[in-house]
């Protein structure tokens, strides 16, 4: 138990402090990916020196992200004085907590192989002088074995965080945006369980978040097997995160700012530390679902290692999450965002069916797995089935009254009075 304690201890520390400091320059990469998006510059000026100290390195804005944690710093923190006091500080704290919890159960790097004994230095308190012996420890912060249902617990607690900051607000634009997460929270935890349930029950049961790697680990991604679940499954990781297109709690052409239109300062910044550190964890959980985890397969790497293997699945890892935050924020910058109407029938309508209807036949290829004929990519064809017949069958199903239909106004001069 010391070896893992150490090894998890020292996870944490590492982690937690990489996280942190990628969601300042996440904002730096937004900035330039919608440069980029809209074929312009973006920021380019701002270098560590900011004009005062003697550093000349080329501009190429890489101080921006120092700069805009400056500014929320020192900027005003004012609370409106008919807010609810106690909501109103503590909804950003619930909408962070659970997202640094959430990367705790996320297997780094592999496992780690103590090949030789050693004692803890004296100066410890409590271990010193303990003598561990040779043994294998899983790099990560909880080696838990169910995982999968932890992250999918907390992370499905980041609601309350939206919801108590738009109703302490005392504010009807505020209280819309909380009411709009709720529904839309609510209404994707359904297909993305529905999506969990599905590689769980093709991984022969597994629940612990590395299972699911050595399920990939030198063979074929989840994401080869299940591709359109794959698409589900990252839809659903944004809605949760509350990015566009399902941005509708923070809607400012409508909303004005949504349920942080009150906030100001830090504890405006912690929603916006919340959600960046929400996508790491979202993007984290679909590299370990459908990308192998720490897999490559070009390199046939053994699942135990030293201190040189350990990183190099940690980089592998995070380059698979660092691409997954690259597609979400050009997602952001290039589909316009839905109406909450289309979000619901999204959800409720094309998604949910989708999964289930997957679920289904994958149960029934699960049940038959030691039959002549079966083979696992079966699955493939179920997903590119559930295509076929979701378009073929969509334009028959009831669609209901048109909902961007043209209110009249009586007594103007479009909708007189008969």
């Amino acid at each position: 138990m010391l070896p893992q304690f150490i090894v998890s201890v020292i996870t944490i520390l590492v982690v937690i402090h990489v996280i942190l400091l990628s969601c300042s320059y996440l904002i730096f990469l937004e900035r330039k990916v919608a440069a980029w998006t809209q074929d312009r510059i973006g920021p380019n000026r701002t270098n560590f020196s900011f004009g005062l100290l003697p550093f000349k390195g080329k501009h190429f804005g890489l101080g921006q992200a120092l700069a805009d944690g400056i500014k929320l710093f020192f900027k005003e923190d004012y609370t409106p004085p008919q807010v609810d006091r106690v909501l109103f500080i503590l909804a950003p704290i619930i909408v962070v907590i659970p997202a640094l919890l959430s990367w705790a159960v996320i297997p780094w790097g592999g496992y780690y192989l103590f090949d030789q004994a050693f004692t803890v230095p004296a100066w410890l308190p409590l271990l010193g002088g303990v003598v561990v012996s040779p043994t294998i420890v899983n790099v990560t912060a909880a080696p838990i074995n169910i995982g999968v249902v932890y992250i999918l617990a907390i992370g499905s607690t980041a609601v309350y965080g939206v919801v108590v900051g738009g109703y302490a607000s005392n504010n009807k634009y505020s209280f819309l945006g909380g009411l709009r997460a709720t529904a839309q929270m609510l209404s994707y935890e359904i297909p993305m369980a529905l999506c969990v349930l599905v590689v769980i029950l093709t991984s022969h049961g597994a629940l612990g978040a590395d299972q699911f790697v050595h399920q990939q680990a030198n063979g074929v991604w989840n994401i080869f097997y299940q591709p359109l679940l794959a698409i589900i499954f990252f839809a659903c990781v944004l809605a949760e995160c509350n990015r566009a297109p399902f941005d509708l709690a923070e809607a400012e052409q409508e909303l004005v700012g949504g349920y942080h239109t009150e906030y100001s300062s830090m504890k405006w910044a912690l929603f916006f530390l919340g959600e960046y550190i929400h996508m790491i964890t979202g993007a984290g959980f679909f590299t370990l679902l459908f990308l192998g985890g720490w897999d490559l397969p070009i390199i046939q790497e053994p699942l135990i290692g030293g201190l040189g293997l350990v990183l190099l699945k940690f980089i592998v890892f995070a380059s698979k999450i660092l691409v997954l935050l690259f597609v979400m924020m050009w997602i952001r910058w290039t589909l316009p965002r839905f109406r909450f109407d289309q979000l619901m029938r999204l959800a409720w309508r094309a998604l949910i069916p989708l999964a289930l209807l997957i679920l289904l036949a994958s149960g029934f290829l699960v049940f038959k797995q030691h039959a002549k004929w079966f083979s696992p990519w079966l699955y493939t064809a179920v997903n590119i089935g559930a295509i076929v017949l979701a378009a073929v069958i969509g334009p028959f199903l009831p669609q209901g009254p048109p909902m961007n239909r043209k209110v009249g106004l009586a007594g103007s001069r479009f909708s007189p009075v008969v």
